[in-house]
Order: structure tokens, then sequence, then C-alpha cells
């Protein structure tokens, strides 16, 4: 069965959605990832979080440990969605797959996408997804956020490089600084993530520029300078951060410097307040398994 199928299948059990997106190893090959039980990442874009999983919970309580039922039946939706406005549940069986899913509120979702104030969930679009169930302004949102990714991962590159450079940085930017990356991940899951879906980072990310100039087949010339220029297009939150830092939008070093430290301090926090999140959502009988099974994950990628 196609994966889009399964997803569908899996989606059609739960409320409605405004949007459905597949991602990760499960959707996605990676290279030398495990072939075993991979689970399946899936995202649910709603309009109201805790009115979904009031529903959900009545057709699908397996989906739900006891203690995330306690948590979800919080009357503040702040504290029910946490530091990144999402809700994660693991280790969902269903039709002989494994499942993961992650639930936000659409405001949260396009907020995330749009200004970067939230970097845990940009980060996962800005590689490839299965778009399973979408809107158009939910598409052009999606495509802001990966041109703005592109941008910045030329901003980091040398002059003259690569295109699998290029998507390389591109990758791992939502890797800088994530908690899980020292001990639950494999070292070289950038790496396998852009060689195994090479052809769909082709087709995300066009090269053909302004900012890009094309040398041969492999490789192309970085104009810092046109950046430069248009560095204010980039979302509301970064360009914040580096006014606050008092950065000179004309110096390349200090930019690209300011730059990595806001990736760097957003994705720690959002790491580890993501690993806590999981274990009121998911209870420590499901959150154990999955994280060994990260480690599990970076032992077989050396």
């Amino acid at each position: 069965m196609e994966k889009r199928d399964v997803i569908e299948k899996f989606s059609s059990k739960r409320p409605e959605a405004v949007g459905v997106f597949g991602y990760g190893s499960g959707v996605f090959k990676q290279v030398r990832s495990d072939e075993g039980d991979v689970q399946t990442d899936v995202i649910f874009a709603v309009d109201d979080i805790r009115t979904w999983h009031m529903i959900n919970m009545e057709n699908n309580p397996g989906d739900y440990s006891f203690i995330g039922k306690i948590h979800l039946s919080r009357k503040n939706v702040a504290k029910i969605k946490g530091r990144n406005n999402i809700t994660y549940f693991s280790s969902i069986q269903d039709q002989g797959f494994r499942f993961k899913y992650g639930v936000i509120e659409i405001q949260d979702f396009l907020a995330s996408l749009s200004t970067w104030n939230n970097l845990f969930i940009a980060g996962r679009f800005q590689k490839p997804i299965l778009n399973i169930q979408s809107e158009d302004f939910i598409d052009d949102v999606i495509q802001y956020n990966r041109k703005c990714a592109l941008f910045v991962a030329c901003l980091f590159s040398d002059k003259v490089t690569t295109m699998v450079d290029i998507y390389d940085t591109l990758c791992s930017l939502s890797y800088l600084g994530d908690a899980r990356m020292r001990f639950a991940e494999n070292p070289n899951k950038v790496q396998n993530i852009v060689n195994g879906s090479l052809e769909s980072f082709k087709e995300i990310y066009p090269l053909e520029q302004d900012f890009i100039v094309r040398l041969d087949n492999k490789r192309v010339f970085i104009k810092h300078d046109v950046l430069l220029e248009r560095i204010r297009e980039l979302p509301e939150a970064l360009i914040e951060f580096l006014e606050a830092m008092e950065t000179d939008f004309d110096d390349l070093d200090m930019v690209r410097i300011n730059t990595f430290s806001y990736f760097l301090t957003r994705n720690k926090i959002e790491s580890r307040s993501q690993i806590f999140e999981g274990v009121k959502t998911n209870g420590l009988v499901r959150s154990v398994p999955y994280v060994l099974s990260k480690v599990r994950k970076r032992f077989i990628g050396r």
C-alpha cells in the first residue's frame, strides 16, 4: 500500500483537520536508515486543539496514555499546547503500521512558518513533506518558509559551493542546538535525509534565484551582496532578534554569527521543552521506548 493511502486511511479515523502532512523517515527514504519498524510521522493542523482531542479521545481512546488523558483534560489551552504549541502522540498502531502524530492549531502553524517565532514546526516543513490535505493559503506559507530557509542556507554558504552542500546546510538548520542530536539521533541524519531525498530537495528548492549563479552541473556562486540587500525579507522574529543584537546588516560575518545564534538558541530551548512535553502526553511507558529507538538509530547510522 502506498504511504499516501496509509496516511489518508489513518487520518480518516481521526477528527476533521484543516491540513494533514506526512514527513520523516517513515514517509521519505533516508540513506542507511533502519528498514525495520519505522514510525510514520503525521501532523494535523486543526481549528481547535482541545476540541479535536476531546472528540478523538472518544473515537480513538487507544491513542492516549492515562497521563495523556489527564493532561488534555486541562481547561488551560496554553498548557495543553506547551512551549511549541503542538501535542505529540507516539507508538500508535494502525493498519499494521506504527504512527506518531502531532496536533497543532492552524493559527499557530501559520505563525511558526511565516514569522519563525517558533522553529519546531517550521524546521520540519523545510524538509520534504507529503501533502495529504491542505489549502492554498497554507501552501503559500509553506512556500515562504522554504524560500527563507534557502535564503539562510545560502547566507551561511561559501561564495563558491555545491548544490548538495546548500541542501545539507538548509536541512541542518532545524538541528542546530537540538538537544536530541547529542544523544538520541543518528549523527549522519542530515546527510542521510538529503542523499535519500535529493530529487525532492531539487524540486522543492530550485536554484534559479537572483542570488545564485550556476557555474557548472555541481557548483554555484552565491551573491552574498544580494542576500544582504534583501535581508529584511526574512521572517519577522529573526529580524527582530538581529535588530536586538544591534546587527550591522551590511556586515556579512555579523549577520551570519547572529543568525546562527538565533537558530542555536531557539532550537535548544524548543527541543528540550518538547522532550518534557512528550512525557506529559505519552507517559513514560510510551516515551521511554521511543527515546530508546532514537538512541538505536544513532548507533545504526555509524
